[in-house]
């Protein structure tokens, strides 16, 4: 744990533009390999459990591609409205945590409810 808050510090409390974006897109590939893990277990959730027919996708793999694209969008406005708030050492982690937590909360949802079908029959 103590990892994660070294890498989510911020060390300097007036940071300019291009410090802001900086911290933010380092983390970014973090964020992405989280989002990708996620993402896989979800996947694997679903395929254990839903019954495939011969031909059928259990996922369109373009649904796939623009919820990557759509992820990485927001991401991009963590940054965004850090720049235009009052900047402060908190402001950058607190949105990192929030934002990936949301992010998996809409990762995970679909095997969730896969799962909640599964269990009840429905």
């Amino acid at each position: 744990m103590n990892l994660i808050k070294r890498f989510l510090d911020v060390n300097d409390e007036d940071r300019n533009f291009l410090q802001i974006i900086i911290w933010w897109e380092i983390r970014r590939i973090l964020y992405n390999i989280i989002v990708l893990f996620f993402g896989f277990l979800s996947l694997s959730i679903m395929s254990a459990i839903v019954a495939i027919e011969p031909g059928e996708d259990l996922v369109e793999p373009l649904v796939v591609i623009a919820f990557a694209i759509i992820c990485n969008i927001s991401y991009t406005l963590g940054w965004f409205t850090e720049l235009f708030v009052r900047k402060n050492q908190t402001y950058g982690p607190k949105m990192f945590k929030l934002g990936l937590l949301f992010t998996l909360f809409f990762v995970m949802l679909p095997s969730f409810i896969h799962l909640i079908f599964f269990i009840f029959n429905v």
